[in-house]
């Protein structure tokens, strides 16, 4: 038993050194951060097992963990930071760990690490703030093209709502990276991408009916589309199964932490009738 403590103790200080070595690039935020990830990774560690059987369980780990917008506060490293969220770094850090606890061997903070830039960043490469998939369109065609997530959206309606995607640029005080010329630029670059673009989506009152309803699963990811007409996304979380439906568990800006709303997700979207027109249903692989 000692001996695997100690190796245990090895692998989380060597992983913590390798993050330190790139330390310009990428770093964990704190001691405790690496903690609770080994723990959460050897809680939910299964190999060969499916991502999409995780991610359920691994949301609910971080439930009460505080809101932060760290999204809006990104510079040009790549952090993993378990103590506080947004609902994009929420998302992609659940989505992380997913796929990390599928492995074989020993696992490492660096290896949520190098899967948070995975499922994170355009093609899987962190190359400063424009790459980062802040956009839900974003990061839906870039994890789809590279076989990480389904969207069953199209499977189950034929709605789409065209919407020119620059939030960011037309709030860039807002976003600490964006004071950058630079940058600021190539995220213009990329939302030219996004121009009358063509938004598949359910509508709401179909969350909980018919086809829709018995093929919805415990963890799919589900993206609530925003009416602002600049940006996409509402919220985005994860679903889970309860006895009087699926309930939505993500980082809320409005209650300062990561919830799971107490009213079924056919009642939330009602209530958030005027701020959310439909949702896109995805489902990790």
């Amino acid at each position: 038993m000692n001996g695997i403590k100690s190796i245990r103790l090895l692998i989380f200080f060597v992983s913590v050194l390798l993050l330190s070595l790139n330390s310009r690039a990428q770093r964990v935020h704190c001691a405790t951060d690496s903690m609770q990830a080994m723990k959460i990774l050897a809680k939910n560690h299964k190999a060969g097992s499916k991502a999409a059987e995780h991610i359920a369980s691994i949301a609910e780990s971080f439930l009460g963990v505080k809101y932060e917008p760290l999204t809006e506060k990104d510079t040009d490293v790549l952090e993993l930071r378990l103590d506080a969220f947004d609902d994009l770094t929420f998302l992609n850090t659940v989505v992380a760990i997913a796929r990390v606890v599928t492995q074989p061997g020993p696992l490492r903070p660096v290896d949520v690490m190098q899967q948070i830039e995975n499922v994170g960043y355009r093609q899987g490469k962190a190359d400063g703030f424009s790459t980062k998939l802040v956009y839900g369109a974003d990061w839906i065609l870039n994890n789809k093209s590279r076989g990480i997530i389904k969207e069953l959206t199209d499977d189950y309606s034929n709605s789409y709502k065209t919407k020119s995607l620059e939030k960011l640029t037309k709030e860039r005080e807002r976003y600490v990276a964006l004071s950058d010329s630079a940058m600021y630029e190539r995220q213009k670059m990329v939302e030219m991408g996004f121009r009358t673009h063509k938004i598949p989506h359910l509508k709401r009152e179909r969350f909980g009916l018919g086809d829709v309803a018995t093929e919805l699963r415990d963890g799919d990811i589900i993206m609530l589309l925003s009416t602002d007409p600049a940006f996409d996304v509402f919220e985005r979380g994860i679903i889970v199964k309860r006895d009087d439906g699926y309930h939505f568990i993500h980082a809320s800006e409005k209650d300062g932490q990561v919830v799971e709303e107490s009213e079924p997700m056919t009642r939330y979207l009602k209530r958030n009738a005027k701020k959310i027109y439909g949702w896109r249903w995805l489902r990790l692989l």
